[in-house]
């Protein structure tokens, strides 16, 4: 099982990713200023287009009344780049890792832990300076975040065994990874985030889509109790557990039948 090896080799799987941490941004004169000023400037231009071009309304938090598409446009982002960033990150860390891989004896899924782990925390990091942005507009979210921190847990483990099952596929079809390029770009407009998905004019297959599907569930989840400032439902929550319960499964499971044969394959 990939929970039982890494917790019993708890110690790589930190080295790996505070190595993880300490790369990402090395040799960069900006440094993990990149992990802000990206999201940044996706907001700023989104908010041009959706403000100024096309002159819409923002969405009104219910109940917290706020009207605000950067910060709106935010809560949705920042989980979505979590996932997009740890899929893409991994297959490479995975692929990328076949000297490792061919010379030492080691879970390989340590490879795929290490990044979402890594990405966890930068993602937590950008949600420091959303909360504050948020505390300034006016919205009182201290409260909630414990709940917050439990959707992003959950959220982690969804994301932990999408990337699973796609690195461990790519070792074997590196199609697999330009597909990712291709079906991130998609499941960002397939999921609320630059727009609300109860929006009574979106088409009705679009509406469904970006209620219920996982990439849309959880960043629902996130923007009610940090724009809208209330609790999601029992059934939502329960929803999540199941998103994130059955894509770890799956994952730990198309990994651990392929991971054997990573050495041969590469």
């Amino acid at each position: 099982m990939a929970l039982r090896s890494a917790l019993a080799h708890r110690n790589l799987l930190y080295l790996l990713s505070l190595k993880e941490l300490r790369t990402r941004y090395k040799k960069s004169v900006l440094g993990w200023a990149w992990s802000l000023l990206n999201p940044l400037t996706q907001m700023l231009i989104f908010s041009i287009i959706f403000l100024y071009v096309f002159k819409q309304v923002p969405p009104t938090g219910d109940p917290s009344g706020m009207k605000n598409f950067p910060l709106f446009f935010l809560c949705g982002l920042l989980p979505f780049n979590f996932f997009s960033i740890s899929v893409g990150v991994s297959m490479g860390n995975v692929q990328g890792g076949s000297g490792l891989i061919k010379k030492v004896q080691f879970p390989h899924e340590h490879l795929v832990f290490s990044v979402v782990a890594a990405q966890f925390v930068t993602m937590l990091i950008e949600f420091v300076v959303l909360i504050v942005a948020l505390l300034i507009g006016g919205n009182m979210v201290l409260p909630w975040l414990p709940v917050l921190l439990l959707i992003l847990m959950t959220w982690a483990v969804f994301v932990t065994g999408v990337a699973l099952a796609l690195s461990a596929a790519n070792v074997f079809f590196h199609d697999v990874n330009y597909l990712w390029g291709i079906l991130s770009q998609l499941l960002f407009y397939a999921t609320p985030i630059i727009y609300d998905a109860n929006n009574p004019n979106l088409p009705r297959v679009l509406r469904i889509i970006s209620a219920h599907g996982p990439t849309g569930s959880f960043v629902t989840a996130v923007r009610n109790v940090l724009y809208d400032l209330r609790m999601p439902s029992a059934r939502d929550f329960a929803i999540l557990v199941v998103y994130a319960g059955a894509s770890f499964s799956l994952g730990n499971f198309i990994f651990s039948h392929l991971s054997p044969r990573f050495a041969e394959e590469m």
